[in-house]
């Protein structure tokens, strides 16, 4: 067995034929069952290239994906179709409307009324939930480079785990937010690319503090909850509103 990552709560490792995900002690079984039931919602219901999950042994068994990513590909190879890929991969997602998965509408709104961060953000964010319009299509929710793998030259999508349906200007602002934190420079080209494609920067503009607030809310540990907090309270600010 090789190791071929490794995260907070789990490795992965391969025998060559498939790759398992280890979870460390702890880790709660039906945490590892729901997110086998949501890769496999999006293995079974939809066209879209993704691994196949099961449970063995305690174990996540997954089809084994040996390629770079595409952040990777960008930077290693200069691959220039690079950004291509990727809006055109997330234009496949929000193509899928009938799948068993969380309302995110209602389950964003749930966890922002529970955390115990700032209230103002959290009014900020509650106001952004009401302005999208109720649709209900396949997103991702954690979209960017990394979380696509090139398998014998075909793009996977990995990481499904935050998947839930929603309007797809949720998923667009959420990686826009990343984009902003970790790779600015694909920011503004991104959001271009978006809005060639027929988005509403108004609309995408209305989700940004509540897919902001989410990020925060997941990543504090990561000490970037200042510079996420200037950006959700700057938001109208930052886009001359």
């Amino acid at each position: 067995m090789i190791i071929i990552g490794e995260g907070i709560s789990a490795h992965v490792y391969s025998d060559g034929e498939f790759a398992y995900k280890q979870y460390k002690e702890g880790y709660s079984l039906d945490n590892m069952k729901f997110e086998v039931y949501v890769q496999n919602q999006i293995y079974e219901h939809t066209n879209l290239n993704v691994a196949h999950y099961e449970i063995v042994d305690n174990k996540i068994k997954m089809t084994l994906l040996d390629g770079l990513n595409l952040a990777d590909r960008i930077i290693k190879e200069n691959y220039l179709q690079g950004m291509q890929d990727f809006i055109d991969l997330q234009l496949q997602i929000f193509q899928y409307k009938d799948l068993k998965l969380a309302d995110s509408f209602q389950t964003f709104a749930y966890q922002i009324k529970e955390t115990e961060l700032d209230e103002t953000l959290k009014t900020k964010a509650l106001e952004s939930i009401d302005k999208i319009k109720k649709l209900y299509c396949l997103c991702h929710f954690d979209f960017h480079p990394e979380n696509i793998v090139y398998h014998k030259d075909i793009p996977y999508i990995i990481d499904w785990t935050n998947a839930k349906l929603g309007n797809p200007t949720m998923d667009i602002a959420s990686t826009y937010v990343i984009f902003r934190l970790y790779a600015e420079e694909f920011a503004e080209p991104y959001l271009e690319a978006m809005l060639a494609n027929g988005f509403d920067l108004s609309q995408i503009v209305d989700a940004i503090p509540v897919m902001a607030f989410i990020r925060l809310r997941e990543n504090q540990e990561e000490k970037l909850d200042q510079p996420l907090k200037d950006f959700v309270l700057g938001i109208d600010r930052i886009f001359h509103r």
